[in-house]
Order: C-alpha cells, then structure tokens, then sequence
C-alpha cells in the first residue's frame, strides 16, 4: 500500500518505521523544517537546549524493549532516577527523532491544506502539491486535524472533537556563568505560581554552556497567551529570578506552544473514520488500561505502533 502520514512527530515516525518494515510505501508529510514535533531542541550560542519534552518514562513493555536499543546504540541515557528512571536523548530530544526517522522518506516544509476523499483514494492538498494515497494517518493536535477534515467532520465522534489543549510557554536563557538549578539540574517543585519546572541544559549533559528551559504551567500560559511577546519573556525572566537570582543573562528566548497538553485524553490508542481509509493517533490516544490518564513520549510511542498495526491489517 502507498501510505501517507500528516505530521513526523513521535507517534509518525513510529508508525512510519513498522509501516515501511511490513514492506508498505510510506511518506511522512512534515509543515517543520525539522521531524520531532514536541522532540525539539534548539541551538543557541555552542550550546543546545530542550523546550519540548525535557525527558521520558518508561512503563510498559512496548517501550522498554525499544529503550534497551536506544540505550545499547547510545541514543539514550538515564538523567536521574528519583523515584525512577527519567531517560534523555544523547545529544537533546530532537537527535532522538532525526535518529529514529532516518532513511524514511520525509516531506520538510510542506504544509497540508485540504484532506478529501477520490474514487476510494485519499487526495492530500498541501502547499507544494496534491499527494494520493491508500491510507492516511494524521498526527498533528486534533484542533489542527480538524480543520484538515472539515469536509470528512461528520465521520470523527462528537466527543472527540470536543477534547480541548492547554498551551505552554518555554523561555530560554543563556546564562553568562554556572547557574546551579538542583541536584540534577531540575527544580519542578517549591516553584512561585506560573514556573512548572526549570531545567539546567548543561547539567542535563546535552549543553556545552548555560541553558536553562523555564516552563510556565498551563493556567499562567493561557492567561498570558495573548499578551506580547516581549512582557511574557521579561515576566518569565523576572519569575526565573526568584530561583537564580542575580546572575547574568546573556540572551533569552520564548518558545509559544499552542498545544502543548490535552486536557482530556481519548481512551483508544487510535481513531480510524467512520467510512474512510484515514486515521488519527498521537499522544492523546491511550490505551484503554493506560493508569497514568495523561499525554506524554509513551502514549505517543504506543500510539504509532498501534495505528500501524490497524492500518497494515
């Protein structure tokens, strides 16, 4: 089958490797200049620093087997494990995607427009050209995927598209010297109202100098989504000092994701429509039994590899 895919995030990716392994023709469709999604890591000065997902757990089998590879090629580590293991990709999160994604055939900068349905073939409208296919999965955030579907909308369940995102804030800090952040290199409690977790890239082992990530939680995000850009950074800045202090920053940075944490989860670990060849996954598909009721690296994981399951069936 000639299988397209909306989206080269975790979920994507995954899916697009058991896909290609089962012998399928697959193309990842990609708006970023880069595969990763919420996998990203930015370069600032010599150094580098996360502002998506800072680490990940592992809970169930699916990904600790896929773990056991990344760790014996290197990919991962264990960062700290307080009470558990918290893994990092070797050279920040988005190395981790680039290394899973190689050899897959990946369209960069190419935004999709329109999904409709030809004849039982899945035309695809993006921005550079119209793209055919026999399945389709889409892994972008559902409000995204939506407008995608808008002629399709009367086949996706009214529930699941009433499941709402809480945006997040991300400032990036370079600092002039050491700046102590923890144990670790995490502080993610004891926080003044609005910091969610403040992460030393350096301490991490990812940076050759001082990056801090500061991520604001989801109700100051919202309250402060619409506001400037520059008074949310200096705000964030200002926060960021009641932990370092008066130590120099170099240069600072405000990484805006929309959506960044689903306030709901759908408990399937995949959508396929009603009476079309096109499926949904991504981190907010769980599995029916997943304890946690979150979105997160694992659920996006065990999502590409169920969808690809159902779509190669």
């Amino acid at each position: 089958m000639n299988i397209g895919i909306i989206g080269a995030g975790l979920s994507g990716i995954v899916a697009a490797r058991e896909l290609v392994r089962q012998g399928h023709t697959v193309e990842l469709i990609e708006k970023s200049r880069s595969v990763g999604g919420r996998l990203a890591t930015r370069r600032i000065g010599a150094g580098k620093a996360d502002h998506g997902a800072v680490y990940f757990t592992v809970r169930g089998e699916a990904l600790k087997q896929a773990v056991a590879d990344w760790v014996e090629r290197d990919w991962v580590s264990v960062w700290y494990a307080d009470p558990y293991p918290r893994y990092i990709a070797r050279d920040g999160m988005n190395a981790l995607a680039k290394q899973l994604a190689d050899g897959l055939t990946v369209q960069l900068n190419e935004r999709v427009e329109t999904v409709s349905m030809e004849s039982g073939t899945v035309v695809v409208t993006t921005d550079v050209a119209t793209r055919h296919y026999d399945r389709l999965l889409i892994t972008s955030p559902l409000p995204q995927t939506f407008e995608l579907l808008a002629d399709l909308s009367s086949q996706v369940a009214e529930s699941l598209r009433e499941l709402t995102y809480a945006p997040t804030f991300v400032g990036l800090f370079e600092f002039a010297g050491d700046t102590q952040i923890g144990a670790d290199g995490i502080i993610d409690t004891d926080l003044a109202p609005g910091l969610l977790k403040i992460i030393n890239n350096r301490q991490k082992g990812i940076s050759t100098s001082e990056l801090v990530s500061v991520y604001m939680d989801e109700a100051w995000s919202e309250a402060w989504y619409e506001r400037p850009a520059k008074d949310t950074l200096l705000e964030i800045e200002r926060l960021l000092t009641t932990v370092t202090g008066d130590a120099p920053i170099q240069s600072r940075q405000l990484k805006r994701w929309r959506y960044a944490q689903a306030t709901d989860v759908w408990h399937e670990p995949y959508y396929k429509l009603n009476d079309a060849p096109i499926y949904l996954a991504g981190d907010v598909f769980l599995e029916p039994d997943d304890a946690s009721g979150r979105t997160r690296f694992e659920s996006a994981y065990v999502s590409g590899l169920r969808v690809a399951a159902a779509m190669r069936s």
